[in-house]
């Protein structure tokens, strides 16, 4: 049985998932719920408000209140609205002008992060004494507790812009984790099978007859009771992406670094176009220019808006670069580019 384990998991890492992380076509489209606004000129502001928290990967209101000294006018930006009904309910639609707002957002020094958006992969057990413990996934969920937890975590991808993901499990995965045996780990079998930018491995345990337990990344100081759960879950996993995302300021009056990026694996003029063009999606990179061609390869000299941190933020959830290196003393950053 050991040996079968070993030759499954050696399996399962061979055929990885190869898809990187995603980009996010609707980074400027926000959906607010008709419970969560008063009236449309309301709904647009929030639904403002909630675009700045996607781009900036912050919840912080400075964001928002250098908006308002710099007197920018938010409904300006809207390009479209409407309603629509999702799963019987009402939302407020809101689409906005990208290309006019983020030079007034550069203006003012908010950070951004681009359409890349990393992939946070959950690896939930919940184990409520009354039968086998079961590792939530992807697919459908019976139960009430499992279906507001995923509900949950649905709703934070949506307002912060990245993908939390549960395993899709198929019948070999339910047999393997269900396996008692110290020489397996769920936790390396499914960060081999399934692409991620990070990883939560979080056990939720009734203890008591209204006593719950709440323990791995994300964890309790002290038992909670089950109506807290849903809140522990919504405010703990936020409180994880403000430092997941954070892009963290320049110094006053410093300006953004200079990196040297070079892009190997180019096979032909239609992958420089591709490189050209996926550049273009990252925030992080105020300007660029040509330093160097070669046939495989091309050296481009970057001006960032922040510090490398912001630029290695967004290449971590990149469909097209991988990071292969980056040296410190010359400040060159190598990347593969994957076609």
């Amino acid at each position: 049985m050991i040996k079968k384990i070993k030759i499954l998991l050696l399996l399962n890492f061979l055929m990885v998932n190869t898809a990187l992380s995603k980009e996010l076509p609707t980074l400027f489209e926000v959906k607010i719920p008709e419970d969560q606004y008063t009236n449309t000129n309301d709904g647009l502001n929030k639904a403002f408000n909630q675009l700045i928290q996607k781009l900036s990967g912050s919840r912080s209101k400075k964001f928002l209140w250098r908006i308002g000294d710099a007197k920018l006018n938010k409904i300006e930006f809207v390009s479209s609205y409407s309603t629509e009904i999702i799963e019987d309910r009402e939302f407020l639609t809101v689409k906005f002008n990208s290309e006019a707002l983020i030079p007034e957002l550069r203006r003012i020094g908010t950070p951004l992060i681009g359409f890349n958006r990393p992939v946070i992969l959950i690896l939930l057990k919940i184990d409520t004494g009354e039968s086998a413990p079961l590792y939530l996934g992807s697919y459908e969920s019976s139960d009430k507790l499992s279906l507001e937890i995923k509900q949950i975590f649905q709703n934070i991808a949506l307002e912060r812009g990245v993908y939390l993901e549960l395993p899709e499990f198929d019948l070999e995965d339910q047999n393997l984790l269900n396996q008692v045996n110290i020489l397996f780990s769920p936790s390396d079998y499914i960060q081999e099978k399934f692409y991620n930018d990070a990883f939560l491995e979080i056990e939720l345990v009734r203890i008591g007859i209204n006593q719950w337990s709440v323990n791995g990344d994300l964890a309790t100081l002290s038992p909670i009771q089950e109506k807290e759960v849903k809140a522990f879950f919504q405010n703990s996993v936020h409180a994880f992406l403000d430092n997941f995302l954070e892009v963290k300021p320049l110094e006053p009056g410093a300006s953004g670094e200079r990196v040297m990026v070079t892009i190997q694996g180019l096979n032909n003029f239609t992958d420089f176009q591709s490189v050209e063009s996926e550049l273009d999606k990252i925030f992080a990179i105020k300007s660029r220019s040509f330093h160097a061609f070669e046939r495989t390869k091309i050296d481009y000299i970057t001006q960032l808006f922040q510090t490398k941190d912001s630029l290695m933020k967004e290449l971590r959830g990149s469909t097209k670069f991988l990071i292969k290196e980056y040296n410190a003393e010359t400040n060159q950053l190598k990347l593969e580019y994957l076609n």
